[in-house]
């Protein structure tokens, strides 16, 4: 494989020859704390934010069966390593709707259900059956990854509720919660539910109010039978997985329908929620109806447009007091598309998303994987012609986990750009990175179309106005390829993942280039088309763990500033706090002329409310009753209902307590704006194929001396428990020949004069 330093090094110099005559300057004055970077902030970062979706018929192909897929384990140990914990993997998709656990079933691959009787229209809800050891090849994964794991709720059959439970058990028994290997960190209840219809699951009168006693007679009874024993707190379940809350269907799925109720079912839900689990894509083939260019994947702009909806999702999370998670999302679904997938324009948008996503407070990204996938960040087995390999999308994640760092007190903020040119309009983007409520990187953005064949680079100044760091000196680390057509020789703060061929590290381009910032507080960054650039007080990926902050990101009771550790344990064993709020939501719609006139006419009716408590309150209590007895009886089919307010209840709501417009009402969204429908969702269930030849290159050889891990009754034993005691204080993912070198050489390379880059001009690179 060819070095590409050379071409990294003569797009500097180019930019440092160019840069007083041909670029243009787009100015930006970064806010010196998190206090003063406005309401556009993201919550405290978990270390596990940017993570991975697979899909639950495709888990063997990234984990192993026998032995551990090397490749795997060695880049979820990389980002391990930048920030002190694994990133967040869910096990959940459309094929866990079509899984049943049976202890009986020995083998790694899904069996066939010689006996399936469930509803469904691809595949029956019981098309497969699986045992203990689909569970314990999570622990294959590096130690302490947190693992949100899909349950199935479309199966239906007269042992429903036992199946689930059996299922949730025997995910505690062999995952477990501790940070011996894998942990548990929430269940998800099903997927996607207002695609139930369609998929074939539930007949066409099935409501979200059914949904919502389907769910809670679920999450009650693993709560009674499985979680209390094990001394797990209620607040272990997400809600509602949706492929999308923009369409018709999805709309009453919102999560201001879900809870805006006054009937009292959605407070005693609470006690079950550990969070609002949704999906998107932001293009998803056969489905939206253009044909996506990376010219248009690359418009930052419509980036924004297309998740407005799951924005106004997340500002409804955050009333009722619980995280928001987007557990499955990708740049094209369900498996990618040739030309864009694969390609460093999809590295591009995929950082730039973290960071969009992060300011307005989502609190964790799962991009989803299956075996066919042209977008995931890597490819473990054989297909289109190519074997194991990285693909350059994972560099976005390398860059993502070094920016944050592991410090687990970072903050991200969007800085505002002004005097853009038109040339470049929705092609630049800025982000301030704080960390302890300082800056200390601004990353810099030009998703401007630069393919690997063209001669000339353009380049686009970033002046940065930086009075507080007046003289000093900031590093700088690049996201580049040749091109944004590159499919390979990618490289992110001179490391490569792909030159070693097991996604190990490797440097490459050992220079550390360096700016000072001007004593008038000016720094001007050139940039080129199609790259990144990271101007730090740091010199990211070189730092230790911030153990105190990082225990309290993780401490239970956090909600929405915790991504990484759930609040499911926090004491152990009890119903947790409900909802913050069920009411007082952001209309989708205008006040109408009624809605006026009755606000003013309740100040008049103030007296007859007071005089009418007494009543509501016996009629509360009695519905209460009802709804429980309601959720007992969820197994079972439910009447035909025609919900104008689709709530957590069996009983409409008075239009004097609802919060929010009938989502009739709500206004029409572009259908390319929700591409999760069932159209294509058949896609994404495959049949099971054998995985003994997937990964045997990657198949990992126990070294000599290693202990595998034992079981929970050998973990008893003293001299276990001062061995795992040792490990959890030293955890070490991954010796990688980069963070080797640093350790090894004080004085390294990287130090020396000779490799350190400094241009005193403002304008230098």
């Amino acid at each position: 494989m060819r070095s590409f330093t050379p071409a990294l090094v003569a797009s500097l110099v180019s930019a440092l020859l160019l840069a007083p005559a041909a670029l243009a300057d787009v100015t930006l004055t970064p806010a010196r704390s998190i206090a003063s970077a406005g309401s556009t902030v993201s919550n405290a970062i978990s270390p596990s934010y940017a993570g991975f979706g697979i899909e639950p018929s495709d888990l063997f192909v990234y984990t192993g069966t026998t032995s551990a897929n090397q490749l795997t384990f060695n880049l979820l140990s990389n980002l391990a390593n930048y920030t002190g914990a694994p990133p967040h993997i869910r096990i959940g998709g459309n094929a866990g709707d079509t899984m049943l656990y049976d202890q009986s079933v020995t083998a790694y691959a899904l069996q066939p259900n010689p006996s399936a009787s469930g509803q469904g229209n691809a595949r029956p809800s019981d098309y497969y059956l699986f045992g203990d050891n689909y569970f314990k090849v999570m622990n294959y994964f590096p130690k302490g990854t947190p693992i949100t794991y899909g349950l199935n709720l479309a199966y239906q059959g007269s042992d429903a509720l036992q199946r689930i439970v059996e299922q949730a058990s025997a995910a505690f028994d062999n995952i477990g919660t501790d940070d011996n290997g894998a942990k548990l960190f929430s269940l998800e209840i099903g997927n996607e539910p207002d695609l139930y219809i369609d998929l074939g699951y539930r007949s066409p009168d099935w409501t979200p109010t059914q949904f919502g006693n389907e769910w809670a007679s679920r999450a009650e009874a693993i709560y009674q039978q499985t979680l209390k024993q094990r001394n797990v707190n209620s607040d272990f379940f997400e809600v509602a997985a949706t492929a999308t809350t923009a369409s018709k269907n999805g709309q009453p799925f919102r999560i201001a329908n879900l809870v805006g109720n006054s009937q009292g079912v959605a407070a005693d839900n609470g006690i079950y929620v550990a969070g609002w689990n949704q999906h998107d894509y932001f293009y998803y083939i056969n489905v939206s109806p253009f044909n996506l260019t990376l010219s248009y994947l690359l418009d930052l702009s419509n980036t924004a447009n297309q998740f407005r909806e799951w924005a106004n999702q997340v500002g409804q999370a955050i009333v009722t007091g619980k995280p928001y998670y987007l557990r499955e999302m990708g740049s094209v679904g369900p498996n990618g598309l040739p030309g864009i997938s694969e390609t460093f324009g999809n590295a591009l948008w995929t950082l730039n998303f973290f960071f969009y996503a992060a300011s307005i407070k989502v609190d964790s990204v799962q991009m989803h994987m299956t075996q066919y996938s042209q977008a995931a960040p890597w490819q473990t087995n054989y297909m289109g012609g190519k074997g194991p390999h990285v693909r350059p999308t994972y560099y976005a994640w390398a860059a993502w986990a070094q920016i944050i760092g592991p410090t687990c007190n970072s903050q991200v903020a969007p800085i505002p750009l002004s005097n853009q040119p038109s040339s470049y309009s929705n092609r630049l983007g800025a982000y301030g990175v704080y960390r302890a409520n300082t800056l200390t990187s601004v990353v810099m953005i030009n998703t401007q179309l630069y393919y690997s064949s063209s001669s000339y680079p353009s380049y686009q100044n970033f002046v940065l106005s930086l009075p507080s760091l007046a003289g000093q000196t900031v590093y700088l680390s690049t996201l580049y390829a040749d091109g944004v057509d590159s499919t390979s020789n990618v490289q992110w703060n001179g490391i490569s993942y792909e030159q070693s061929g097991t996604g190990q590290p490797r440097t490459v381009n050992g220079t550390q280039w360096t700016m000072t910032v001007g004593t008038d507080g000016t720094l001007t960054v050139p940039v080129r088309d199609s790259q990144i650039v990271v101007a730090s007080t740091v010199r990211l990926g070189r730092e230790s763990v911030g153990a105190q902050n990082c225990q309290n990101i993780a401490a239970p009771g956090l909600g929405s500033t915790s991504s990484g550790t759930g609040t499911g344990t926090s004491s152990g064993g009890k119903p947790a706090p409900t909802f913050k709020s069920t009411t007082g939501f952001k209309s989708d719609m205008p006040l109408s002329m009624t809605a006026i006139i009755a606000i003013a006419a309740s100040c008049g009716a103030l007296l007859i409310l007071l005089l009418g408590l007494f009543v509501w309150c016996c009629v509360r209590s009695c519905k209460k009753r009802d709804a429980r007895k309601a959720r007992a009886a969820a197994i079972l089919k439910t009447p035909p209902r025609h919900d104008d307010h689709p709530l957590l209840e069996s009983h409409s709501a008075e239009e004097s307590f609802a919060s929010f417009p009938a989502y009739q009402k709500a206004p029409g969204h572009r259908e390319w704006d929700s591409p999760m429908t069932s159209v294509s969702h058949g896609q994404q269930i495959h049949p099971s194929t054998s995985y003994a030849n997937v990964q045997p290159e990657y198949d990992w050889t126990a070294p000599a001396g290693h202990q595998p891990r034992p079981s929970a009754s050998q973990r008893s034993t003293p001299q276990m428990q001062q061995y795992y005691f040792h490990q959890q204080q030293n955890p070490v993912y991954l010796q990688s020949p980069y963070q080797s070198h640093v350790q090894s050489h004080a004085q390294s390379q990287y130090e020396q004069s000779q490799y350190s880059h400094s241009y005193n001009d403002a304008r230098a690179f």
